[in-house]
């Protein structure tokens, strides 16, 4: 398990990054949540992408009753984990716009905070994959996982796409992957 920083360089903003593709030989896994405190509705949405930016597989899930978004960020990290095990034989690079989540899953350092147990049950998962690295990227380059999950929440769907992405992201994906040679 490695921290690799924040993707896309030094952006103040991040507003013009895009996602980039992950090294050779890896899958870039991008998590993300959308969480409605009114109601503690939130939703998780991952994608798995290869090198050529093809798409391995999409989900979007429905949760109930999340405390907060750094809650629900865990949760999408967590879900993100348990797809790769499932369908990815290759080293995972997880990708994810909350720095508090991302940090805290990349320090050795103790954690005794509301969320302790499920960043523990995350690192455990990293662990019994092949190899994770968590990545801190901005909201402009996490868009898919962003748009499945806050879709998921509010169209209440648990549902994952293998070797394709619903067509509701569609805009969002060829966004992504109209990439010079990032």
């Amino acid at each position: 398990m490695s921290y690799a920083g924040t993707a896309g360089g030094d952006q103040s903003k991040g507003t013009s990054a895009r996602w980039s593709r992950p090294r050779p030989g890896r899958v870039k896994v991008n998590a993300a949540a959308a969480f409605f405190p009114d109601t503690s509705s939130t939703g998780v949405g991952v994608v798995a992408r290869d090198e050529r930016g093809e798409v391995i597989l999409a989900s979007g899930r429905a949760l109930f009753n999340c405390a907060d978004a750094e809650e629900a960020e865990c949760l999408a990290c967590k879900e993100g984990l348990n797809l790769a095990m499932q369908w990815i034989p290759q080293p995972i690079t997880l990708e994810m716009d909350c720095r508090s989540v991302c940090s805290a899953l990349t320090s050795d350092k103790e954690n005794r905070s509301r969320i302790a147990l499920l960043l523990r049950e995350i690192k455990e998962l990293a662990v019994e994959l092949r190899e994770v690295e968590f990545i801190h990227c901005y909201r402009s380059q996490n868009m898919v996982s962003h748009v499945l999950g806050n879709r998921a929440c509010v169209d209440s769907f648990a549902k994952v796409w293998l070797h394709a992405a619903p067509e509701f992201v569609a805009t969002a994906l060829a966004m992504d992957c109209n990439m010079s040679e990032n």
